[in-house]
């Protein structure tokens, strides 16, 4: 079986966050096949998976988590021969899942072609499926490092083409707003009601959001409040989040909204708009000369897949991993369009960065 036809059989694995046992029981069956038997499972569900090899060499860790985005329950992965360069997608009603079981399938590829030699010359690795990740980081952030014997990791969850090197990621806040007006009847006594869906839109009028700056972005993504069309509005929430590769800057919008926050609650007198700001990760940054990216950047030259460095503006269990020691980046794998209908891999690409991360751990 190779890593296409592999990525194929898990594709249609229910996997939702919070539900990752059968994904996580089929990666712990496939290994025991290969002949490994060091496998332990932690109490956030993670799997961690010691691979044996040449005692002499560094112990390098590989990662993938378990969990996907939401359609994904009943994939049905169609292989698309039409196009120039074939790919894998779904056949509409579902996300893909390249992300991530295209890590989990190239990890599991890499294990099997290493046991045809015995585990005699690869390096011992270190195998890391965490849970959660699409939630929060929930599982990385439940991970017990002091088991780690590793070097440095390669985190197989990269959006976009192979060669791409992630070594930056941003720090996250998420926002919550809670307007509090005042409920009255919007029929009988309109004028004695303070409407919180006003105050926000009010709000929404005045924050700033999109990409405010190459490395600052922002999203209002979730409002909620009302009770009834004849009910004044008494409360209202809005959530949304920013992310920054720098603090400065996004310690500078939070400062912008709390502003703003304060300046609409003063327009609508007996209201109350409180906000409240919550870290979800911090930013990370491997220098450009770190060993985990020169050995990367030296395979991707070996095999001609151009290697670039990048940075990335999304969340990571490489942001956990290097925030408790262990330098970690993330390699393109060659899907797109991620977390929606319209996600696909190229086959041409799944095949290739496998090829690279084997070469990473011979």
């Amino acid at each position: 079986m190779g890593v296409i036809e592999r990525f194929q059989a898990i594709v249609p694995i229910d996997n939702p966050s919070g539900r990752e046992e059968r994904i996580r029981e089929r990666i712990a069956e496939t290994l025991r096949g290969f002949g490994i038997a060091d496998l332990t499972v932690d109490a956030a569900g993670n799997l961690f998976v010691r691979v044996p090899g040449d005692a002499g060499k560094d112990t390098i860790m590989l990662s993938a988590h378990m969990d996907s985005v939401p359609p994904c329950e009943g994939i049905v992965p169609v292989r698309d021969t039409r196009a120039e360069r074939p790919i894998i997608r779904s056949e509409g009603r579902t996300i893909l899942g390249a992300d991530d079981k295209a890590g989990i399938a190239v990890a599991l590829e890499i294990v099997e072609r290493l046991s045809k030699n015995g585990f005699k010359t690869n390096h011992p690795l270190e195998l890391f499926f965490s849970t959660g990740e699409e939630v929060g980081l929930t599982g990385a952030k439940g991970f017990n490092m002091e088991q780690v014997r590793a070097k440095y990791c390669y985190v197989l969850d990269g959006e976009g083409r192979v060669g791409l090197i992630f070594n930056a990621g941003p720090s996250q806040e998420n926002i919550q707003i809670a307007c509090t007006g005042r409920a009255s009847h919007a029929g009988m006594a309109p004028e004695a009601g303070i409407s919180a869906i006003q105050m926000g839109a009010a709000l929404c009028a005045q924050l700033p959001t999109g990409r405010l700056a190459e490395d600052l972005t922002c999203n209002i993504g979730v409002i909620q409040g009302g009770n009834a069309m004849n009910i004044v509005a008494p409360e209202l929430v809005i959530r949304g989040e920013m992310r920054s590769h720098d603090e400065a800057k996004l310690a500078g919008l939070v400062d912008t909204y709390r502003s703003i926050c304060r300046e609409v609650e003063g327009r609508f007198k007996g209201g109350v708009v409180e906000m409240k700001n919550i870290r979800r990760y911090d930013h990370f940054r491997v220098e450009p000369g770190h060993e985990v990216i020169r050995r990367a950047q030296a395979v991707g030259e070996q095999l001609k897949v151009s290697p670039q460095l990048a940075g990335m503006n999304i969340g990571s269990d490489a942001h956990i991993l290097n925030k408790n020691g262990l330098p970690t980046v993330v390699l393109g794998m060659g899907f797109h369009y991620s977390h929606s209908l319209g996600e696909f891999i190229f086959c041409e690409e799944l095949e290739q960065v496998c090829q690279m991360v084997e070469k990473l751990v011979e």
